[in-house]
């Protein structure tokens, strides 16, 4: 082969490199599923306990008329929980392995067919339906969601965050409960109204 035919398949194994780079950058591969994430995560996984779980959907006064989304849904526990209250579900995450888990989670306590499971990123998913939002995010996070929230849910749509508030947006009310890591609080908004 000569030196340019050389050239020429070095310059094509670096071209088809960095286009496989720029295809895969930002996106991270679960382990469990093979699928690439949408984008990374904003916040962590970290469970919400159990007990917590119970409270924050008192707190919302969940029952049979409800439809639960959960913004970054983990393990599906929050949702899973509010079908067993006769609810209905939307489990929302951008990462495939949270999805992929909160399925199989929810068909072994036999709620699965009351939920719709999304592998979507929380700010674009079409949430105008809920009429309970669960979010345990980080406070930057509630602050992006905020103006989400306020366009797109029905007046008399409650939301409810485990931990972080919504900076000068005052809750309806607050909760102290018991967390993994020591006392903490639930906030409990109500959606007036749309903005004008």
């Amino acid at each position: 082969m000569s030196e340019s035919g050389i050239r020429s398949k070095r310059w094509l194994a670096i071209l088809a490199s960095a286009v496989a780079i720029a295809a895969t950058s930002g996106c991270e591969r679960s382990p469990a599923t093979g699928q690439a994430a949408l984008r990374a995560p904003d916040v962590v996984f970290e469970p919400t306990p159990h007990s917590v779980v119970t409270e924050m959907l008192k707190l919302a006064q969940v029952d049979a008329n409800d439809v639960v989304y959960d913004l970054g849904c983990g393990d599906g526990r929050i949702v899973i929980a509010a079908v067993k209250r006769g609810a209905r579900g939307v489990c929302v995450d951008i990462d495939p392995q949270r999805i992929t888990e909160s399925r199989a989670n929810a068909q072994r306590a036999g709620a699965a067919e009351r939920i719709r499971f999304l592998n979507q990123d929380l700010f674009e998913t079409e949430i105008g339906d809920a009429t309970v939002v669960t979010l345990f995010l980080w406070p930057s996070v509630n602050q992006k969601l905020r103006p989400k929230l306020l366009r797109e849910l029905k007046p008399g749509t409650r939301v409810v965050s485990y931990i972080h508030s919504m900076d000068d947006w005052p809750p309806r009310e607050d909760r102290d409960v018991e967390g993994a890591r020591g006392p903490r609080k639930l906030f409990l908004w109500v959606i007036e109204s749309r903005p004008k």
